[in-house]
């Protein structure tokens, strides 16, 4: 008799224990992507892309972008930086990149904008055309 009650105490401590830890891990039915990070956020390095595109396909078209490779660490930019910034051309038509630069934000921060300006300009039947482009990005 005295087995069993060893035997139902311990299986109630140890009853007791496994719930008092429960209590602190999430669900497995809980998408907890952010669970133990100081202050949440996204954690990992990326690429974003931004564009601006005109004319006519295969005969007068530019197409102009911005690309910035960027890193982050519970949602704070540990590293940022332009990666690309031109100009893909169809047809008759020049398009000429300007200056890109960051515009607000960056390391330290949770996100970092930019800018980029390109020319470009053609001739469809004679009549010749130019314009700008200006393209914005925030990460």
């Amino acid at each position: 008799m005295r087995k069993v009650l060893v035997m139902i105490g311990m299986v109630l401590a140890l009853g007791l224990a496994g719930t008092a830890t429960a209590a602190n891990v999430p669900s497995p039915s809980i998408l907890c992507a952010t669970c133990g990070q100081p202050g949440g956020g996204y954690t990992g390095c990326s690429q974003a892309t931004t564009s601006d595109s005109g004319g006519i396909p295969y005969i007068a078209h530019y197409r102009h972008y911005l690309v910035v490779n960027f890193c982050k660490r519970y949602g704070i930019v540990t590293s940022v930086s332009i990666a690309a910034h031109g100009c893909d051309i169809q047809g008759i038509v020049v398009c000429s990149t300007g200056p890109a630069w960051q515009t607000g934000g960056g390391v330290g921060y949770g996100s970092a904008s930019f800018t980029g300006h390109a020319t470009w300009w053609g001739t469809i039947n004679g009549v010749p055309y130019a314009s700008s482009s200006v393209i914005n990005l925030t990460i």
